[in-house]
């Protein structure tokens, strides 16, 4: 005889970054309904490395994204709540934040046209009228960490936190087309004294959080220089022509993968990078979870409600004070926030973590020994 499982739908339709920082929500709801079966609605472009959590069964692309391009995105929302409300749902969780009362009505459509039984999130701008568990708004997104906020929420829904960090996952069948390009477990023990694999990320979602690509050229040439380090350029498909220029303001040669690695090879390739340097970006986001040491250039938002849950130790935030910030602005005149970051101090913050990895791989390689 089967036996019925709860349904629970998660909503949390955000981008890559957001995914990986959510994790320990998304996890923590799991832990909280360990025999359920947990859907995950978010977005087209987290998608991807969305249905490789193990703590998630089944994944719902929302096109957010493309229903600010194109209204006729619609008839793909409504086919898509469509199927939804197939599944009796015990509880849906809005994980993100309502920034308006539009974004509120939406929303709270949303979960009625999906008739869940229970409907928990932050009640924010009106939506806690479409809820049926609701959380304190001062409570939730203010003056923290985005994902504690979250991890709140969760918890508020019923969630059980643990004391493991944000999570990312990709396909483990992309591991085998990189054979070759790092070193292997055979040649780990050697790797204090080979080149550095840095990875620089020059794009980002938001051209305000982008730092000048010649600024990248010349920290990458630097670090060629100094540290004999072997720089790869990262970016998807709509980045090429800011790695490109990346690449033609630099002295020596560089491996530029952008615009051809599929979201599973960019998290598997991050994860074996020695540096990531990195814009405030999906990226970054994939760097802190993977364990991989990084500096991170901050502009419009705030480190502290938005950086790396990088391990301690393994990450330099560069940024500056500047009274605009936040900026919710998509565009901006004087993009001072970025502009106020030099090349020196980036290249000083990839040398000491760097320098960093060469001492603690020295530590290692003679403690094997003895």
């Amino acid at each position: 005889m089967s036996v019925h499982r709860d349904c629970i739908l998660i909503v949390l339709v955000a981008g890559i970054g957001d995914l990986i920082l959510a994790s320990k929500g998304i996890r923590a709801i799991r832990n909280g309904y360990p025999e359920a079966e947990i859907h995950l609605l978010t977005s087209t472009d987290a998608a991807p490395l969305a249905r490789h959590y193990p703590y998630v069964d089944r994944v719902w692309p929302f096109p957010i994204r493309e229903l600010r391009r194109s209204k006729g995105s619609a008839w793909a929302v409504l086919g898509l709540i469509r199927r939804l409300r197939r599944f009796p749902f015990r509880l849906a969780v809005n994980l993100y934040s309502v920034e308006s009362a539009a974004g509120a009505l939406k929303m709270g459509m949303l979960f009625r046209a999906i008739r869940a039984r229970h409907r928990a999130g932050h009640d924010r701008n009106g939506f806690g009228l479409f809820l049926t568990k609701r959380i304190a708004p001062g409570t939730f997104f203010a003056d923290r960490h985005f994902s504690e906020a979250v991890l709140e929420a969760a918890v508020a829904a019923g969630g059980v936190p643990d004391s493991k960090g944000v999570d990312v996952f990709w396909d483990r069948a992309v591991e085998g087309r990189w054979e070759g390009f790092f070193p292997g477990p055979e040649e780990a023990a050697g790797a204090a004294t080979g080149a550095p694999v840095v990875g620089l990320n020059p794009g980002s979602d938001r051209s305000l959080k982008r730092w000048a690509p010649d600024r990248y050229s010349r920290v990458a040439d630097r670090l060629i220089e100094s540290e004999g380090a072997r720089i790869v350029l990262l970016g998807g498909p709509a980045e090429t022509r800011i790695a490109g220029a990346v690449e033609r303001g630099m002295r020596h040669p560089v491996v530029n993968l952008s615009g051809t690695l599929s979201l599973d090879d960019l998290a598997f390739v991050i994860s074996r990078l020695d540096l990531l340097v990195t814009n405030d970006s999906g990226p970054m986001h994939i760097g802190a979870a993977a364990g991989t040491p990084l500096v991170a250039l901050f502009g419009p938002a705030l480190p502290g409600q938005f950086g790396p849950c990088a391990p301690p130790g393994c990450s330099r935030l560069i940024w500056h004070e500047i009274g605009c910030r936040p900026c919710p602005q998509v565009g901006c005149p004087q993009p001072r926030c970025m502009d106020m970051i030099t090349a020196e101090e980036v290249f000083d913050g990839c040398r000491g973590l760097l320098r960093t990895r060469l001492h603690s791989n020295e530590a290692t390689t003679r403690g094997g020994i003895s």
